[in-house]
C-alpha cells in the first residue's frame, strides 16, 4: 500500500488522504490543499478553535509528519492559549517561533 499523508483545506476544514505529493484541491471550495503530513488527526469541523492551531502551525512551517523512530510528530500545542503563551514568549526571549511552538 502506498504511504499516505493528509491533505487539508483550513477554509473549509477538511482534511483528506492522499499518496504520492502532487498539488490537491478542495473539492468543495477548489484551493489547494496543505500537506498536514501522516500523522495528522483531524479535529472535528465544528471546532474553530483546534483548527485555528493547526492553520497557525502549518503556517509557521510545522507538519504531523511521523519522526524517525515513528513515535509521531512530537510536541504540538493543541489549545490557542498554548499557541498565545509560547508565542508571547518566542517574543520576550527572540526565540524563532517555529521553534517555540515544536518545544515541549
Amino acid at each position: 500500500m502506498p504511504h499516505r499523508s493528509a491533505y487539508v483545506c483550513l477554509s473549509c476544514r477538511l482534511s483528506f488522504k492522499h499518496s504520492g505529493q502532487r498539488t490537491y484541491h478542495c473539492p468543495k471550495c477548489r484551493r489547494a490543499l496543505l500537506l498536514a503530513g501522516d500523522a495528522f488527526e483531524a479535529p472535528p469541523r465544528r471546532n474553530r478553535d483546534a483548527w485555528r492551531v493547526v492553520a497557525v502551525l502549518l503556517h509557521a512551517g510545522l507538519d504531523f509528519r511521523q519522526s524517525c523512530c515513528g513515535c509521531g510528530p512530537g510536541y504540538r500545542p493543541r489549545t490557542l492559549r498554548e499557541v498565545r503563551e509560547r508565542l508571547a514568549s518566542a517574543e520576550r526571549t527572540t526565540t524563532p517561533p517555529t521553534r517555540a511552538l515544536d518545544t515541549p
